[in-house]
């Protein structure tokens, strides 16, 4: 029977088969494994849409489609550690985004540069179209120009909208950790889960089980840690 691999760094499952594998799926075993995972070209795997703890989902469907639990890859990150990846990437994205948005910005330019310089001469706007040789060459050419220039319009809005993907990457990047009510919240969270892995490892038989809420409770508490640390940074110890 085919393996399901459970990634320490990411926190999903991850399935790996021959692409004729897929190709031999019915619509159905099709569907639900879309349902659950997304092909990722970077892993080379389907990898699950969610992550532990909310993994329950992916495992079903993997059994479903003949998959039985593997081995565990990777070396689990620490929560800081965590979070440093996710501001890195978000900072590279941003990068990403605000180039595609100044190349964007300036393809706008060039394909409404000529135009700009055409329409500063008056007649050459106003002058009709003339049923001849000359007067039909001079209306096709304006009228290349003039849709490079609502092209140009279209560059604008893909560079606005590269701006506005910069900035949330940006926001994700630099955002929510500077936020008291923000890290309040999740210290909730992070307390509420460390009480109910308390309680499963101390009445958890099953070992494979049981070694999975230790490291569930670890990661909790890692995190805790860390947005204990930072709330107190950023409001100077006050609670």
């Amino acid at each position: 029977m085919k393996k399901y691999e459970f990634n320490k760094e990411t926190l999903k499952i991850e399935l790996r088969f021959e692409k004729a594998d897929y190709q031999s799926m019915d619509e159905d075993a099709k569907s639900k494994l879309k349902s659950a995972f997304l092909w990722s070209g970077k892993s080379g795997a389907w990898v699950s849409r969610a992550k532990e703890p909310n993994l329950w989902r992916a495992k079903q469907v993997a059994e479903q489609l003949g998959f039985e639990k593997g081995e565990d890859i990777g070396e689990r990150l620490s929560f800081a550690e965590q979070v440093e990846l996710v501001r890195e990437r978000a900072e590279a994205r941003a990068d990403r985004f605000e180039q595609y948005g100044e190349n964007a910005s300036k393809r706008a330019e060039r394909l409404q540069g000529e135009f700009n310089e055409c329409r500063k001469d008056w007649s050459w706007v106003t002058q009709p179209n003339i049923n001849s040789t000359r007067g039909r060459a001079f209306t096709n050419q304006r009228n290349k120009i003039i849709a490079r220039y609502e092209r140009g319009f279209d560059e604008m809005n893909k560079a606005e909208y590269f701006k506005d993907r910069a900035e949330t990457s940006r926001e994700t990047a630099n955002g929510k950790f500077d936020r008291p009510s923000y890290l309040n919240n999740r210290i909730k969270e992070c307390k509420q889960e460390i009480k109910f892995l308390e309680q499963r490892i101390c009445v958890e038989p099953l070992a494979d089980r049981l070694e999975r809420y230790q490291e569930r409770l670890l990661t909790a508490q890692e995190k805790l840690e860390f947005m204990e640390t930072r709330l107190a940074e950023i409001t100077g110890g006050a609670k």
